[in-house]
């Protein structure tokens, strides 16, 4: 019989969405499928189990073997007891999905910037090989984790926040906290599989690029750690328990938000960085008015919203200039004679 989604799992792009989507899989009674629908998608219009499985109208070979693979996952699931989708953009739009579908449960992951934002940057330093556009740093990633603190606030709704770093980290116990958020039976849980695949432990830091200096000083200066300590110090816990004090911490950023992201961009060498803002803001306005509000002041984020077709033609020279940069540094290894 079909059915409207149960559940949506988000968070801000390389927070760890996929391997949280591949552990709640591990229960018999729930499945996940993975960026198979846009977040601006009408969701009232995907249903389980066709929507998952229809190729009709896709000539995107990526799509088509998502959706392969889904329903490999399928074989063998029966009926789900909860369905769900994963796009990490889904807080630019929460109010509305939550609107379009009644009794949407909703799991946003969180992970600190501090981890995710050298993430962002290593990807947009190999942006050629991969669906990543050149100048979007991590920076970026900071102003969307702003738009889903804002987004989790306003939603008339709770919330369930899986922290990244216990979560995937050193813990089952919040993945069994969202299963029996979703109303699946936790002892159902196939532990086994997900510590011998998906429990990281404890890693090392060394693989990760180090933050530039304006990176930590924005950091620094907007005391992010304040934010993981009221978002990550719990082991999965509701939205309703945290708005206060996540309203309040928005607040105190009122008066160091703008001048901290004008230094932040402006110590971008590569103007890529700047040229993709100016097309992100652009494009992206609606959903992120609330930031825009909340960084009222910025000279930086005002010239972003003044984007026209001379910017548009400056983001172009900058996109192919980023990658005729790289091109021309990239070398092929020498052959030993």
């Amino acid at each position: 019989m079909s059915r409207t989604l149960d559940f949506i799992v988000f968070g801000v792009a390389r927070s760890g969405t996929g391997a949280l989507v591949r552990a709640l899989n591990l229960h018999p009674s729930v499945f996940c499928g993975a960026g198979l629908f846009h977040y601006q998608a009408d969701h009232t219009q995907i249903f389980f189990p066709e929507s998952f499985s229809d190729t009709s109208g896709s000539t995107d070979q990526q799509h088509l073997q998502k959706i392969e693979k889904t329903k490999d996952k399928l074989e063998g699931k029966g009926d789900s007891l909860a369905i769900g989708h994963k796009n990490p953009q889904y807080y630019l739009i929460l109010e509305k999905i939550n609107n379009q579908i009644s009794n949407l449960n909703n799991v946003w992951i969180y992970r600190s910037p501090y981890g995710f934002i050298q993430s962002w940057n290593r990807r947009e330093s190999n942006h050629k090989r991969g669906n990543w556009p050149a100048g979007r740093v991590g920076l970026y990633g900071l102003i969307e984790l702003l738009c889903c603190v804002q987004s989790t606030i306003k939603l008339q709704r709770d919330v369930f926040l899986f922290p990244y770093e216990d979560g995937l980290n050193t813990s089952a116990e919040p993945c069994l906290k969202a299963l029996a958020f979703l109303g699946a039976d936790p002892a159902l849980f196939d532990m086994e599989t997900f510590e011998a695949r998906l429990l990281l432990k404890k890693r090392s830091d060394g693989h990760r690029w180090p933050l530039a200096p304006h990176e930590e000083e924005l950091l620094d200066v907007l005391k992010i750690n304040e934010l993981d300590q009221i978002v990550g110090h719990y082991c999965g816990v509701m939205s309703s328990s945290l708005k206060a004090d996540l309203s309040d911490y928005l607040e105190s950023l009122a008066d160091r938000l703008p001048k901290a992201l004008d230094q932040a961009f402006e110590a971008y060498e590569d103007p890529a960085v700047q040229a993709h803002g100016a097309e992100y803001f652009w494009h992206k306005r609606a959903e992120l008015r609330g930031v825009m509000d909340l960084a009222r002041g910025s000279k930086v984020i005002a010239e972003f919203q003044q984007y026209g077709l001379y910017d548009r033609m400056r983001t172009l020279w900058a996109q192919r200039w980023a990658l005729k940069r790289r091109l021309t540094s990239f070398r092929l290894p020498e052959v030993a004679s």
